[in-house]
Parts: structure tokens; sequence; C-alpha cells
């Protein structure tokens, strides 16, 4: 049936709306709704109208807007027919009213339970109470709205006012905001992308960063669809106008491009460093020392050789890199700790961190939440995610007693406070959160959602993630990415990660604003040659040349790219050129080489080769060079010396064996030649692949004397019976 809705959608995309309308009322009888079905009849017979009239020749000057309004009504009831089929519609008899009280009350109640209730077990026993009512208000607020139709205007009024309201905290705003944007995901409603627009405005950093990660994730689901919502896009066109819009959005751009990294990250850590670390025991032996006669720290060095040995030091030193860049390489380390009960609630996954969840409290009433407790550090951090601390905790927490003593004891004896210490501490935590941190966080509360969820819930929830979210591509609020210095940004990260195509888009970008640098054309020159666009490769080089002329980064792939087109007089050219200013450049002086013998001028590149074999501390290259030439101008004596050389080599190429056949055949050793063409043939799965490939030598074996039906009889006598 979802399906079915996908259709009737691309009908509307494509505008052909009378179509769109008979397939939707084919089909909303199953969603067993009077009000829907009486809202696509009544839309129908407008539109049936309005089409009457047109036919008629009457003119009316309102036609097109009102072709707009009906255009939205079906793409919002077509919406809302998948919504409700789907199963995605929730019925949570509490109304908004009184949710919006209980909020209110819990505020209030915790403020006053230190005074109302002096005997401490009394207190944390209605402590538990308040807390556990107020858990069970917000998940049902957050089923609510994540599972509502399109809200009336008295909704979209009363959540409004719970986010005004000074007595309901901003944590259970924060998730009134994911809520909205989790339904508008499936479902797209004017008053609640216009909610997030606002809650974009709101005082506190965490909802307004939630709201701006929601309009960015939204916007681009339904990029095509916001031109008939004027409203909507002129609303966006002011927030585009914002400098610290524009700041924000940069930040969360750079992040979702980020959050691409984390598959990769995640892999390595799961199939690399984390196995890896598992296979040396001696990291179970060592220990921190304390006791004042001993070292501070008692490493074995060994552990150090080991890591320099197995590559696993780079590889951690790569990831510690990688995080202090923005990256999340924390997904593999709490995946299994997502299967507590806790995460069984959707809700749960979009709460913002607080030790007074229910499932918490026992762990706080233990081990303090005094703003010095290695528990409060800990979870103040920035390094983990909303949804990881819960995860630790909840870890903690399952635990027996002795092993959780133990490992908060840990955590105690690594941040000791002293006054120093203590005075940091106080400034982290009086500092105001910053949105960067915040948006991070929030991102991979989101992609562990998505990844995790969706693996136990099918189909429930989109991959939001999986969209490249190239918002400067955005019509509507991409304008603030189009500044130069951001289009350089964001093109040298997608160019340092790979993501060439893209960062090859904003490179011409910058060159079409006349911004391009001779560095933009090497770099847009460099990814058209990876892509093996040769002709597109070279106008970037020479560009990049004429703007800074002998450059030999530029004139070596210039060489390299006409020697890839097979124009390998113009790659001569250029190495010539890099040779005259790099006279030793052993590697070049192989390239230019390999242009002659391609021109059929072996005689030319031998000394070029001979260079190279007597300078070079690795000459086998060379000396393959010099066994080919040799054979090439007749000098099979030489030729047959430098083979029999290569071939003592630990690993001969098939090609070796085959080109010293050759040279075998051409002097009339035949039985020679067959043994190592034996030898060649071994590398193929069977004689047809070493077919093809003799045959390209065919026309330079007859050309040195070799009759055709000699050859053909060496075939034969390859062939394995």
């Amino acid at each position: 049936m979802q399906e079915r809705i996908k259709d009737i959608l691309g009908l509307l995309d494509a505008k052909r709306l009378k179509e769109a309308l008979v397939q939707l009322y084919a089909i909303c009888p199953q969603a067993n709704d009077w009000e829907l079905r009486n809202a696509i009849e009544e839309l129908q017979t407008s539109y049936n109208y309005m089409l009457q009239y047109a036919a008629q020749g009457m003119q009316d000057p309102n036609k097109a807007a009102l072709h707009m309004q009906m255009m939205r009504t079906a793409y919002e009831l077509t919406e809302r027919t998948g919504f409700i089929l789907s199963g995605r519609k929730r019925n949570v008899t509490l109304e908004y009213v009184p949710m919006q009280m209980q909020l209110e009350a819990y505020t209030e109640d915790m403020g006053t339970t230190e005074l109302l209730y002096r005997n401490p077990e009394q207190r944390e026993t209605e402590t538990e109470k308040i807390c556990a009512k107020h858990d069970r208000t917000l998940t049902s607020l957050f089923e609510k709205i994540r599972g509502s139709i399109q809200w009336s205007a008295s909704e979209a009024e009363t959540v409004q006012q719970m986010m005004d309201s000074i007595l309901i905290e901003p944590n259970d705003k924060a998730v009134i905001v994911s809520a909205v944007m989790m339904n508008l995901m499936h479902l797209f409603d004017e008053r609640k992308f216009q909610f997030l627009m606002k809650a974009y405005r709101h005082e506190d950093i965490q909802v307004s960063q939630r709201a701006l990660t929601g309009l960015i994730i939204v916007t681009n689901l339904y990029r095509k669809r916001l031109a008939i919502y004027p409203n909507i896009t002129a609303q966006l066109s002011l927030l585009n106008d914002d400098k610290d819009f524009c700041k924000h959005l940069f930040t969360q751009q750079m992040q979702l491009l980020m959050t691409r990294e984390t598959p990769k990250i995640d892999k390595k850590m799961r199939e690399e460093i984390i196995p890896e670390m598992m296979k040396n025991p001696q990291l179970k032996k060592g220990h921190i020392s304390f006791d004042e006669n001993e070292e501070p720290e008692d490493r074995n060095p060994e552990w150090e050789e080991w890591m320099d040995k197995s590559g696993i030091g780079k590889k951690i030193r790569e990831i510690g890199e990688m995080q202090m860049e923005g990256a999340d390489v924390y997904m593999s380390t709490f995946f299994m700790l997502k299967s507590y009960p806790f995460f069984k609630e959707t809700a749960h996954w979009f709460y913002p961190f607080d030790l007074n969840h229910p499932d918490l409290l026992t762990l706080k009433k233990e081990f303090g939440d005094t703003p010095y407790s290695p528990f409060r550090i800990v979870l103040s951090s920035d390094t983990f995610c909303n949804s990881d601390k819960y995860s630790f905790c909840l870890a903690i927490n399952q635990m027996p007693a002795q092993m959780k003593e133990m490992n908060i004891s840990q955590l105690q004896s690594q941040l000791e406070m002293n006054d120093e210490r203590k005075s940091m501490m106080d400034e982290m935590m009086s500092k105001p959160k910053e949105a960067k941190n915040i948006s991070r966080q929030y991102l991979q509360d989101l992609y562990r959602f998505v990844k995790i969820w969706r693996m136990t819930h099918a189909g429930e929830e989109r991959d939001f993630l999986n969209s490249s979210y190239a918002i400067w591509e955005d019509p509507w609020i991409g304008i603030s990415l189009q500044e130069e210095d951001k289009q350089k940004e964001m093109a040298e990260f997608l160019f340092q990660k790979g993501h060439l195509e893209e960062a090859y888009g904003l490179f011409d970008s910058l060159c079409r604003n006349k911004a391009g640098t001779s560095e933009t054309h090497q770099k847009m020159g460099y990814i058209q040659q990876k892509l093996k666009n040769y002709e597109k490769a070279i106008a970037h080089y020479e560009h990049a040349d004429i703007l800074t002329p002998d450059n030999v980064w530029t004139l070596k792939h210039l060489a390299q790219c006409h020697k890839l087109n097979r124009e390998y007089g113009k790659a001569l050219e250029y190495y010539r050129m890099v040779e005259s200013i790099q006279p030793d450049n052993l590697n070049i002086a192989m390239q230019t080489g390999q242009c002659l013998v391609e021109q059929d001028k072996p005689e030319e590149a031998l000394p070029l080769f001979y260079k190279v074999e007597y300078l070079s501390k690795n000459p086998l290259q060379a000396k393959r060079a010099i066994a080919w030439c040799s054979f090439l101008t007749g000098k099979y004596e030489e030729a047959l010396k430098y083979y029999q050389d290569i071939l003592k080599e630990e690993k001969p190429q098939m090609q070796d064996y085959l080109n010293f056949g050759h040279v075998w055949l051409v002097m009339g050793r035949t039985s020679e030649a067959l043994k190592h063409y034996n030898q060649a043939q071994e590398s193929f799965k069977n004689h047809d692949e070493f077919l093809n490939l003799f045959e390209k030598d065919m026309e330079l074996l007859t050309r040195r004397g070799i009759a055709e039906e000699d050859i053909y009889i060496v075939l034969d006598l390859l062939v394995k019976a």
C-alpha cells in the first residue's frame, strides 16, 4: 500500500493532480476514516469544477493561488492516508492541556520535595514517584505528537504554549521538538514546520539546535514541495538574513558531512582495532601504581613495541585525530549497550541526559551528584552523546555491587580533585554550552536511533541520515552557504574525505565566482583525473599552469594525463619540462623512457633506463625496461641476460615469463620459449585468458621474423590436454 502512496505522490510531483486524486479516492476507504474520505471527495469535486470552468474558457484571477492550495491539500491528504494505513497514527487518550499541566507540576513538585518531606526515605520515595510520573507523561506526549496527523490551529497553539511555559523544563521542550521532527518525516504539516522555525528562536540553546537540525532534515526531505508553501519560504528567507542562523547552519553542515565518516570509523573499530587489541594478552597484565615508592605509571615498554609492530598505534592515532575533528568514534563501543529496557521507549532515544530519570535515581543516590563527583565529571563532558551517557549509567547500574564500587573507585582515583582541578571544573561547569557541541551530540543521538532502532523495527522509520545533506544546494536555506570562505572549507573537507564529485562542484562554483586559484584548479584537475576524465583534468591543469607557471606538481600531472590519454608526444613534452627542473628525478626518467617506447623509439629510451638502473636503489623496473627495449632493438643476447637476472628475483611477474618466452622464440629456441610461456600461463585461470594477452604481441613477433603459422603452432603446444 505504501507503494501506492509513493505513486500518488509521484503524480503530484509531476503536477498530475486529477490522476492523483482518482487513485487517492480509490484507496482511502482502507483507512476507515470518514473525515479523510469526505475531505478527498470535497477536494476532487472542487478540482473538477475548476477543470470545467477552464474548459469553458472562463478566466479566474485567483486560479494560480487556488491551484497551489489544491496541490497542498492533495499532498497533505495523500500523506495522511499513508500515515493512517501504515499504523503510525497514535490514539493517546490524554490531551495536550492535561499533559502541559503535569509537566509544569513536575518542576514545582521537584522544587518542593526538600521542604515537604524531611524524612530522607520518604523524600526519596516521593521523588521516585514524581520522576516516574514525569517520564510517563513525557513519553506519552512524544508518542502523541509523533503519531499525530496535521495539527489544527488550536492544537498548534496549545503545543506552542508548552514551549512558552517557564514552568516546563528545557529538556522536556527539547523532546517535544524531536517529536515534531519525527512526525514531519512521514507527514508534512505546515503548522509543525512553522513550529520548528519558531523553536529555533528559543532561548535555550539545546531546544534551538534541535529545531535547526529538524529544519535541515525536513527541508531536505520536502525540498521540491516547499515552493507551494509561500508563507514557509518567506520565513526561511528571513532566517537566511540572520547571522547566527548562518553560523549555526554552517556548523551543522560540517557535522552532517562528518557523519558520513561514521560507518568507516565504526567498521575500522569493529574489524581492526578492537580485534587487534583483544589479541594482546599483555594489556591485561599491566597496572597503574599509586604507591609513593613506585613510578606513577608503571607501564610495560613491550606494550608500546607491540602497538608499533601491529600497526594498531597508528590506527588509534588516526581515530583520535578524527575525534578531534568532531567524528563519532564511540558508535561501536556503545552499540551493544542499547538493549536495556530503557531504549524500548522511542522517546528515550531523544531524551537529553538527566540523572533524575527514574532508571538512574538509584545510581545518583549511591554515587552522589555533587559538582566534583567523578560521576558528574564524566557525564558533564562533551565527549559522549546523551544516548551513550544513558548507556554508560545503565551499564554501571546492572553491575554487581562490588564491581560497581570498583569502577567508581577507579574513576575517583583518576579524577582526584585538587584546588587547581576544582577551579578548572568550576570554570568548565559554569561556561554556557556551545551550540556546536550540542548539535554534534544530537546528531550522534539521531545516528544511533536510526541505525540501531531500525534493526529491530524494520520499516518503521526511514534512514533520514542516509542523505548526502548538501545544504549548499538547498534553494531555501542554503543561500548563506554560498559565501566564499564557507564554500572553500566545505570543498576542502569533501576533497580530503574522498567525496570528489561534490568537492568538484564547490570548487567549480568558486571558479565561476572568480575565486578559483591555481591550487583550486590543481585539485579540480586531480578530481577529474581520479574520475578518468582526462580531457577535463588537462584543461584544469593547464589553467593552473597559466596562473602559476612551471609548478612541478602541475607539470607532472599534465604529463600523466596526456600519457593516460595515449598522447605520448604531449606527455613527453611535459616530462622533459619536469626533467629540466629536476634532472635527478629517476621516476621522471622512467616515465620519459616509457613515452619514448610508446612512440616506437626504444633506442632513445635505453640511455634513460640505464641511468635509472645505475642510480636507483631498487633498479628492478629499470631492468625490465632495458630487457624489453633490448628485445625491441634486436639486442637479444642483452635481453636474455637481463631477463635471466629478473627471474632470479623473489617474485617474478607473469609478464616477465611471457616476454622472456618471446626472446627465446625469436632466437629460435622454441623449447625454452614454451617453458617460459607455460610458466606465464599458470598465472591465468584458463588458456583463453592467456591467449587474449598473447595475441596482442603477435604483430610484434611477426615483425621479428616469426611466421604466423609458427606462432599458432606454439600456441597449440601450450593447450593442456
